[in-house]
């Protein structure tokens, strides 16, 4: 396998530098110990490299010493984050609100790294995770036209989810994509619908194995532009 150019590799290796633009200028406005974090983010960047050229085959790159250790020093490093979350932490500003959406992100990212490369094949589009979510409230964004916010869940959390859709209605059971966080007319987006494909009453939500081409073809286009703004 060509690891060098693998869209899950290349996910985890934004993921990474997400936390490292975090981290290098104290987004986080937390009591933290910013030092022990860059030495964790340091390890991970030199196993890094060590995964992108390793160019060996997904199984063995999923159980590789060096991918372990990086889902373990995630867990440090959450570790770490969560306790100091513990506290009551609520962001004050926008900027804040997004730092942490962006570590939330990167972690689910990092977390799951082992599993997208045991459980899927290169298809670029699962380099992230798709689930199926139900809407549950959506609202109209009162300064724009087309946006509308949306309340979402995936049977373990709840997702904000901003769209242009204007055929969502609560109840209705889609595909999203969890992406790189976006602040739109001030209202930070954790994933997107990919398109109007309705799930059955039947379908269980969280991650989604069986997902529809048309879905599976704007996830693919995602995850391009995460590696193309890499570049």
């Amino acid at each position: 396998m060509d690891t060098a150019k693998d869209a899950r590799v290349l996910v985890l290796e934004d993921a990474l530098r997400r936390l490292n633009e975090i981290v290098s200028n104290r987004k986080l406005k937390l009591h933290l110990d910013y030092s022990a974090l860059n030495v964790l983010l340091t390890k991970a960047g030199g196993l890094l490299y060590e995964v992108k050229y390793s160019y060996i085959d997904s199984n063995a790159l999923a159980n590789a010493p060096p991918t372990i250790k990086i889902v373990e020093i995630m867990h440090q490093f959450q570790g770490l984050v969560e306790d100091a979350l513990a506290s009551g932490y609520a962001p004050q500003t926008k900027s804040q609100e997004m730092a942490l959406a962006e570590y939330k992100y990167a972690g689910r990212i990092i977390n799951g790294f082992q599993d997208r490369l045991e459980r899927h094949d290169e298809e670029p589009a699962r380099a992230i995770d798709i689930l199926a979510v139900e809407i549950s409230k959506k609202q109209p964004i009162d300064e724009s036209e087309n946006l509308q916010k949306c309340r979402c869940t995936d049977g373990s959390r709840i997702w904000t989810i901003v769209t242009n859709l204007k055929q969502v209605a609560p109840g209705m059971k889609l595909c999203c994509a969890v992406l790189p966080p976006v602040e739109m007319m001030g209202i930070i987006s954790e994933a997107m619908f990919l398109g109007m494909n309705q799930l059955g009453d039947e379908a269980s939500l969280g991650p989604l194995e069986d997902v529809p081409s048309p879905a599976l073809d704007q996830a693919r286009s995602q995850v391009k532009e995460i590696i193309k703004r890499m570049m």
